[in-house]
């Protein structure tokens, strides 16, 4: 299939909020998915991602705000007419159909002619890797040659607009990133506008054109990937986005006290609150703060430091050949350049550092 010349206008949500079973889930979302673009929206389960998506595709009901898709307002349409496509997590193939006849099920509903089902269906097949599936039974297939099968019938649809709900969590992890490039491949090439779900931050990280965080119903920050790991706009950020070194204090003459001892600080004095990635701490015998090894966790790639003294804790990952053992005694410095500040932290009120609540983009 040829790219769209144009993409359509993208996705807009403004304040929606959605109570299923009357608790509420959505509590004033605002998310934007620029045409032609994919972003991720991560969080933790019960965030109310699943939520969001089944309003956007007309399967839940909101109680207040609005949804545009291409410059129309569709949260008062039908889910038929909303031209939204989703590949859910589950495959959901009908099993009394053949892989072609699920693949063009949109063009049987539409009255389309079997020949031409069958054509469309083939060169679908084709595209996600299946080529001469189409007479196959849809329940002899492996996970994810279904979910290839799912990914087919939604484009079959020639949606405005693909929503994705954790499609590969249930597939086999060999297999995952091999539908992870067929996905971002079909996207890329048909400029299709894209809403990707998933709780995993590193798939996020690599899914993403632009990654939305949300926490308890809300987007806490939307950006590209490198800001919420680089940038976070609060602590619940950064710690959701592997930082585990979030540390609070008094910043004076752009110095603040950690450990006993002084370090350089970007920023006003005042208080403040500072986040460096466990991969930017650097074991350095030179370095001003001496912290004991607690624990060395081998990970496969890295080794994970967990690292105290003084009333300081820190995590550093580094590699395995330069991994101390448990217990012992390391220099560490923390480059100026690697400290982020986390931005305006003392004008948020209490239960907002709490939640985690920021406004979008944080950059």
């Amino acid at each position: 299939m040829e790219a769209r010349s144009a993409p359509l206008g993208g996705l807009g949500c403004r304040g929606l909020v959605a109570a299923p079973g009357g608790s509420p889930v959505l509590r004033g979302v605002d998310l934007d998915v620029p045409a032609g673009t994919r972003t991720v929206l991560v969080g933790p389960s019960g965030a109310g991602k699943t939520t969001l998506l089944r309003a956007i595709c007309g399967l839940q009901a909101i109680e207040a705000g609005s949804i545009e898709l291409g410059g129309r307002r569709i949260d008062r349409l039908p889910a038929y007419r909303r031209r939204c496509a989703v590949v859910f997590q589950e495959p959901r193939l009908l099993p009394h159909l053949d892989v072609g006849e699920n693949v063009a099920f949109a063009l049987r509903a539409a009255g389309a002619r079997r020949a031409e089902r069958r054509a469309r269906a083939r060169a679908l097949l084709t595209e996600v890797g299946l080529d001469g599936f189409e007479r196959r039974a849809a329940d002899r297939l492996s996970g994810g040659e279904q979910q290839r099968v799912s990914l087919a019938r939604a484009l079959c649809a020639e949606p405005d607009i693909l929503l994705l709900d954790e499609p590969i969590s249930a597939v086999d992890a060999n297999r995952r990133e091999e539908l992870r490039e067929l996905i971002a491949r079909l996207q890329g090439e048909r400029g299709l506008t894209t809403l990707f779900v998933t709780h995993d931050r590193a798939e996020a990280a690599q899914m993403g054109e632009r990654v939305a965080l949300m926490l308890e119903g809300r987007i806490v920050q939307e950006d590209e990937p490198a800001a919420l790991f680089q940038r976070p706009a609060s602590p619940v950020v950064a710690r959701f986005f592997g930082s585990a070194n979030v540390l609070r204090g008094q910043v004076r003459d752009g110095r603040m006290s950690l450990g006993g001892v002084e370090v350089p600080v970007p920023g006003p004095d005042g208080e403040a609150c500072v986040t460096i990635r466990p991969e930017r701490v650097r074991l350095d015998p030179a370095g001003p703060l001496e912290l004991r090894v607690g624990e060395a966790a081998y990970t496969g790639t890295w080794v994970r430091l967990r690292l105290r003294g003084e009333g300081l804790g820190l995590e550093a990952m580094v590699p395995p050949s330069q991994a101390p053992a448990a217990g012992e005694l390391v220099g560490v410095a923390l480059p100026l350049e690697e400290i982020w500040r986390i931005p305006d932290f003392e004008a948020v009120p209490e239960e907002g550092r709490r939640a985690g609540v920021r406004p979008r983009g944080g950059s």
